[in-house]
């Protein structure tokens, strides 16, 4: 079982996954109902009795449950960043996953647990085209679940946040990659370099930060990485950035019986929420808010709403 206090780093196929407790809505508030991981885990490996744990018999690191956990308690271990500044350094880059990573640029432990935010980044992080490599899908025990990211990506795009970024495409099989060795020279490589800096370069430093964060006691307030990423592209434009707040923001509102108690800032595990002045309600930031509802649930007195942006 893990420990209620310290970051996990699983064996088996669940290596490429970190548990964090002190993040999990259930370990912060004994009243929350989030069950997210565990109802979208493909092999009923997370249990939630009393404290998050995964069985590493069971998880075969598809990393789905990262997609969807909103507080950060599951995260991948390897750096989202640097895979992110790998691709940029190529015309024509492809992101594939462990077991396809010979035939890539970058590699994740699986692409069909890319969340939206992870897709939206890559959207407007890079240019040209990119090739999510589903090349070794078809006898993978997380085919299933990579199944699923072709239909997420006609969603983000039937939303209108795949426009004016690169182009994301699948490869199926062999015939529809189109991979090449990229060997970069000096100048290119500063070139790409110095085009994605802005891109990458503050990511890659958050990642570092995050890494030390990630010793902080309950009481801290922390975003998921993938919600990081994609507050680092709302900048690229205002057009995108209304896209992105009607699509994953949400909105937090208080009725005429909130006691101003300050219990919703203690125990918004993000920062969305902060103390105002005396006999004033708290003051609220979307852009840290994921939306995970535990303020809502933990307010006494029933004056707590949280919506969607739309």
């Amino acid at each position: 079982m893990a420990d209620t206090r310290t970051p996990q780093h699983l064996s088996a196929g669940s290596d490429e996954l970190r548990v964090d407790n002190s993040r999990c809505l259930r370990t912060r508030f004994s009243g929350s109902s989030c069950r997210l991981c565990a109802d979208h885990c493909p092999r009923a490996a997370i249990a939630l009795d009393g404290v998050l744990s995964i069985d590493p018999d069971l998880c075969t690191g598809c990393l789905l449950c990262t997609a969807h956990c909103p507080a950060g308690a599951l995260e991948q271990t390897e750096s989202f960043a640097s895979s992110l500044a790998q691709l940029s350094r190529v015309p024509e880059p492809v992101l594939g996953c462990t077991r396809s990573k010979e035939s890539s640029h970058a590699a994740v432990a699986c692409l069909g647990g890319l969340s939206g935010e992870h897709l939206v980044t890559l959207c407007h992080s890079l240019s040209g085209a990119l090739t999510l490599n589903l090349t070794a899908c078809g006898d993978c025990p997380n085919s299933k679940v990579a199944a699923g990211l072709p239909k997420r990506l006609d969603r983000l795009s039937g939303a209108g946040l795949l426009e004016g970024g690169a182009r994301l495409v699948t490869a199926a099989s062999a015939a529809e990659l189109r991979y090449r060795d990229e060997t970069v020279d000096r100048r290119s490589f500063f070139r790409s370099l110095r085009s994605s800096l802005f891109h990458t370069a503050a990511v890659v430093i958050s990642g570092t930060a995050e890494r030390e964060e990630r010793r902080c006691a309950y009481s801290e307030k922390r975003l998921p990485v993938r919600r990081k990423l994609l507050n680092g592209v709302r900048s690229n434009s205002a057009e995108l950035a209304a896209r992105i707040a009607a699509h994953f923001d949400s909105r937090v509102s208080f009725g005429e019986g909130c006691a101003r108690c300050q219990g919703c800032v203690a125990i918004c595990p993000t920062g969305a929420l902060k103390s105002g002045l005396p006999d004033e309600e708290p003051a609220f930031d979307p852009l840290l808010c994921t939306g995970c509802g535990v303020c809502r649930e933990f307010c006494l007195d029933g004056a707590l709403q949280v919506s969607q942006t739309l």
